[in-house]
Formats: C-alpha cells, sequence, structure tokens
C-alpha cells in the first residue's frame, strides 16, 4: 500500500514515544537533452528522440522544436537507452543510469553527425581484415547509413572507392582495392538498392594514401 506507520522518541513529538503515519512516495527522475549537429552545432529541430528500456521497449518518443530539446520522466535506479534519429544524420544514443535519489535530473544531450556535405555521403571509415575484401560485420552498419540516405533520395547516385596501406605490392593492391570496393557495390545492391545507382565502384590501391607510409617506409 507504500503507506504505514512507525513510532519514535524523536525531538519535538507530543510525548515519550509517538506514532506517525507516512507515504512512500514513487521515485522519479527526469532525463533531459538538446539535439544538435556535430560539424556546425546549431540545434536539430525535427530530432525523434526515444527513450528505451533495458528490454529494448520504447517507452516513450518525442520529436524536437525549435529549441532541439527533450525531456523523459523516468524511474530511480534504472538504465536507460536514449536514441536520436534524423533523415540524412547518423543516430546518436546514450545510455543513462538513474541513481536511487527522488527528482534528480540527468542531462543527455544528443549530437547528430550529417551524413551528406556537400557532394558526399559522410561516414566513418570502412576497414576490411587484411588482404581480404568481405564486409565486416562494423562495415555492415556504416553502409547501412549509405543505404538509408539512398532510399530517401531516389534520384541520388554515387561513386565508390576504395583503398590499401602500402603492404603488399603495387599491382597487388589495386586488384584487392578493387575486390573490396566490388564488395561495398554487391553489398549496398542486396539491400535493394537499384545497382545503375553505383555509378562505379574503383580500387586506388595505394596511390592515394593518406599518411606518408609509402613503400620502404
Amino acid at each position: 500500500t507504500q503507506k504505514g506507520y512507525i513510532s519514535s522518541n524523536r525531538p519535538q513529538g507530543k510525548g515519550g514515544d509517538d506514532i506517525y503515519s507516512f507515504t512512500i512516495s514513487e521515485c522519479r527522475q527526469t532525463i533531459t537533452g538538446i539535439a544538435s549537429e556535430h560539424r556546425t552545432e546549431i540545434i536539430l529541430s525535427g530530432v525523434k528522440v526515444q527513450l528505451i528500456d533495458q528490454t529494448g521497449k520504447i517507452i516513450d518518443q518525442i520529436i524536437t522544436d525549435e529549441d532541439g530539446a527533450y525531456s523523459f520522466e523516468v524511474e530511480c535506479n534504472q538504465t536507460y537507452t536514449i536514441l536520436g534519429t534524423k533523415d540524412d544524420y547518423q543516430d546518436d544514443k546514450k545510455t543513462i543510469t538513474t541513481s536511487r535519489k527522488n527528482e534528480e535530473s540527468i542531462t543527455a544531450d544528443l549530437v547528430l553527425k550529417p551524413l551528406i556535405l556537400e557532394s558526399q555521403i559522410i561516414i566513418n571509415p570502412i576497414f576490411f581484415d587484411y588482404d581480404k575484401s568481405d564486409i565486416r560485420t562494423d562495415a555492415q552498419y556504416e553502409l547501412e547509413n549509405i543505404v538509408n540516405v539512398l532510399r530517401k533520395h531516389k534520384d541520388m547516385v554515387i561513386k565508390i572507392e576504395s583503398h590499401t596501406d602500402s603492404r603488399g605490392r603495387d599491382k597487388y593492391n589495386l586488384k584487392l582495392s578493387d575486390r573490396r570496393a566490388k564488395s561495398t557495390r554487391e553489398y549496398i545492391i542486396s539491400r535493394g538498392i537499384e545497382p545503375d545507382r553505383i555509378e562505379s565502384a574503383r580500387g586506388f590501391g595505394e596511390t592515394r594514401l593518406l599518411n606518408e607510409c609509402a613503400n620502404g617506409v
């Protein structure tokens, strides 16, 4: 019943041992935050923010307006995931564990990275295992961002470029990077994207190194 009685001889009582009644209130906290863009730090409206419990169930959700703010009331001593999504942006999520303190407020800002910048789709680098061209699980996650962008922009056509480091022979690295580019293309096509929307899938081997670790270094 969340109600009960207790006897106490504390000061300011009416007699020696007094009887007090009490009611246990539910422990609640608040998770708040602001959604913004990673590159420019501008406030983002139209971000869908979901509150997810430990079982993966979506408890609540809100769409941010011009101030980019969101707020959820949650239970104490629980773990939640805050997930922010918006078209043409990478998702951002935070894991929050609430304390046992009633009416505490927790701040969890969301920072979303844009997926499109000028003429490029911006994603994290896609890595391959040494001397391999198979699409790894972590690469699949990044490629899904490309797939989502292509699904939302029906007229967009892309080029795929793949590279290697300087280990191995130059000609072999050209062939290896070409296989990696082709594997990337095939994965995107397998996700329902029309083949003619991929203009080319080309490997450049070690001809465009980002560092100075060329042959002999």
